[in-house]
């Protein structure tokens, strides 16, 4: 028996001396670490282009080019205009289920509950 442990001791000994210890393995430089992250930038920029369509737009426009104007523009204004198109829609919105609201007690016989006159405080 002691034969036996005595023998896997020094076969482990011997296997773990000619694998030797992973910490020994060199480091990669910081030259190919730098290449590596290039190389997975690149790729996820290829990615992203090819998912969102990026490059097909860039086809089209070069195709359809004398049917396209490009002009510069005032990014605030637009945003302004949005904003203000947005606030009209809501608002529109807000008095649409007001009034759609104060008519559903004159269809059903029964009292608005709770969750509908809660729901009109927030609308406004």
């Amino acid at each position: 028996m002691a034969a036996g442990c005595l023998l896997a001791l020094t076969l482990t000994l011997f296997q773990s001396l000619l694998i030797g210890p992973s910490s020994q393995e060199p480091f990669p430089s910081a030259v190919t670490i730098k290449s590596w992250v290039d190389k997975m930038q690149e790729d996820l920029v290829t990615l992203a282009k090819t998912a969102s369509g990026v490059n097909q737009l860039v086809d089209i426009y070069e195709k359809y080019q004398d049917l396209y104007t490009v002009e510069p523009n005032n990014a605030r204004q637009l945003v302004e205009i949005a904003a203000r198109d947005i606030e009209k829609l809501l608002s529109n919105r807000s008095k649409a289920l007001v009034v759609s609201l104060t008519y559903i007690p004159t269809f059903y016989y029964f009292p608005l509950p709770i969750y509908y006159l809660s729901f009109m405080l927030y609308l406004d």
